[in-house]
């Protein structure tokens, strides 16, 4: 049985989705506000609120006695600029919350805690972080997740980095950028994108999968940290620029910016200008040869 803990996000869409196509797995998704889900044969949806200890006990008195349990931990306050503006809050969310749950729940055969690039940092040249390297956070919520990848795997559990993620949103009610950049550009609009932001951008779809392919493989839990990336770094411009030539749309209306630009003020938050992860680890667990991002 699966646990996915703040399953209504853009990932955990993606994450239900494949473990039903992938494995027989039953799932149990869970997230503070459940009020449009639908149970089904296979998913059971609870609310939960991760901050709440009486919710956390809960969860552990449903999936304790299943003796293949295996956790997803999404749940997170996770906008650099949100963090920076409420400290506490993101505290209590993502560091509290999160020893709390590891210190309740028991009986888990398995659990992954997806992370983020921003632990790394920036780098230059192209070059690309493996899971060994010096962690050096551009922001406090890398420091965050540098914190909770640290308690993680002082538990024994897992540990994944994900870069900037995309994809067209399965989440109920919620909009994802991708879905934005093609709302923008079929209604004529021009939108701005970074042309020196480099990532290994990978999209939801290819990530759940992969991330479910190392949960299934037991073999693959010896590996604390892993990156999950696509294997070619680009720019969030060139990227939009794909999804303009996917779907027919005028390429003229992507305008070029720099994270140079003194006039920028999109971000409060300090923004790493390169990162790009390297997921050789990843193709040896699973014996792949290619990664890419799917549009």
């Amino acid at each position: 049985m699966y646990l996915i803990v703040g399953a209504k996000g853009f990932l955990g869409s993606y994450l239900i989705k494949n473990i039903l196509e992938k494995t027989d797995d039953k799932i149990i998704a869970t997230d503070i506000h459940i009020d449009k889900q639908e149970d089904t044969k296979r998913v059971r949806w609870i609310e939960a609120d991760i901050t709440n200890n009486d919710d956390i006990k809960k969860l552990n008195e449903i999936t304790r006695k299943d003796d293949n349990l295996k956790i997803i931990y999404l749940a997170a306050y996770h906008h650099p600029d949100l963090v920076l503006k409420n400290p506490k809050i993101a505290w209590a969310v993502n560091v509290i919350a999160l020893a709390n749950f590891l210190n309740i729940m028991d009986n888990v055969k398995a659990l992954y805690y997806p992370s983020t690039e921003v632990v790394y940092g920036t780098n230059t040249d192209n070059k690309k972080f493996t899971e060994n390297d010096r962690l050096c956070p551009s922001n406090k919520y890398g420091e965050h997740k540098v914190i909770a990848e640290t308690m993680v795997k002082s538990y024994g559990y897992n540990v994944v980095r994900f870069p900037v993620l995309m994809g067209k949103s399965l989440a109920k009610g919620k909009k994802h950028f991708f879905d934005e950049i093609i709302e923008t550009l079929q209604s004529g609009n021009t939108i701005e994108m970074f042309t020196d932001n480099l990532r290994s951008i990978i999209d939801f779809n290819t990530a759940s999968k992969l991330l479910i392919d190392l949960i299934e493989n037991p073999l693959a839990r010896q590996y604390k940290v892993v990156n999950i990336a696509s294997d070619n770094g680009i720019s969030k411009y060139d990227f939009a620029l794909l999804i303009a030539q996917k779907y027919n749309l005028d390429k003229s209306k992507i305008i070029p910016i720099s994270m140079d630009d003194k006039n920028q003020k999109i971000f409060t938050a300090k923004r790493a200008k390169e990162t790009l992860l390297d997921n050789s680890l990843l193709k040896q667990i699973l014996n792949i040869s290619t990664i890419s991002f799917e549009i």
